[in-house]
């Protein structure tokens, strides 16, 4: 492929991105408020345009533009002058380099692309974890379908004998025991501590991250995500004081590690897929 077709490649993935981390900033604001976050079904007349937080205006077309409206606007709402927070640009870059690393790794295919609209989700899981210290149910499992169509992607798109069907199996066993070892973990800890240790949220996170990931990934998601807990304990406890942290963010960063591995074809302590 020739140097014009990768620029046209990345700049459309630039703007895949930017358009992504727009929708991960809605979700992270509509879903823990229960605000409908899309006019399907019924809901219709209960869902509308993106408003300013403090005079209610509706925001116009102009100001929706990922991270350049805010800093065109000085992160100021155009009506009132409310200061918009930092944390929207924010999880807009962040979407927007989530993408780029997908691209890097498994290029300019569908499976890449699939994997690209779960970011949002798994930013936006993110961040409402951080904020309210919950995994929406809603936002798992439209990551677990998007899970599901890439298997399902695998399968048609590729001959039997690369062992896709295999794999699909490996996969929804993944699943099923990436939920039974956290629910396990989670109990035994909680009995130990007498105190919840994981919740279910945690729980259904785990079985969306087996879908995702198979089983052979299991022990990497594991040593992954403990040591990103650790490091977010020590954070929390000793920079912000704070007893209590979110498990969320490491499971995220656990889970994205692992599509990123995939694509790269690796499956740590068992090396080449």
């Amino acid at each position: 492929m020739d140097l014009a077709a990768h620029a046209i490649h990345f700049v459309f993935v630039i703007f895949t991105g930017l358009v992504l981390g727009s929708f991960a900033t809605a979700l992270t604001w509509r879903v823990p408020r229960g605000i409908p976050w899309a006019a399907i079904g019924g809901r219709q007349k209960e869902f509308a345009r993106s408003q300013c937080v403090s005079c209610q205006k509706t925001i116009p077309v102009q100001d929706l533009a990922p991270v350049f409206s805010w800093i065109a606007l000085k992160g100021k709402c155009r009506h009132c002058g409310h200061a918009i927070g930092w944390q929207y640009p924010a999880i807009e870059i962040v979407t927007l380099l989530g993408c780029l690393g997908v691209y890097m790794v498994w290029g300019f295919t569908a499976p890449a692309f699939i994997i690209m609209a779960a970011v949002p989700l798994l930013v936006a899981l993110l961040a409402i974890d951080l904020e309210h210290m919950i995994l929406p149910n809603q936002l798992v499992a439209l990551a677990a379908a998007l899970a599901i169509i890439l298997i399902v992607y695998q399968y048609l798109a590729y001959d039997a004998s690369f062992g896709f069907g295999r794999q699909a199996l490996q996969k929804l066993a993944g699943m099923a025991v990436f939920a039974g070892v956290a629910w396990l973990m989670g109990a035994a800890v909680g009995f130990l501590k007498k105190k919840e240790a994981l919740g279910m949220g945690d729980v259904k996170f785990f079985a969306m991250a087996g879908l995702w990931l198979g089983l052979v990934y299991l022990p990497f998601f594991l040593i992954f995500s403990g040591l990103m807990g650790v490091i977010s304990g020590i954070g929390y406890r000793y920079a912000l004081k704070k007893e209590i942290f979110p498990f969320g963010p490491a499971l995220i960063l656990a889970l994205y590690a692992g599509l990123l591995l995939q694509g790269l074809e690796i499956v740590p302590f068992l090396g080449v897929q």
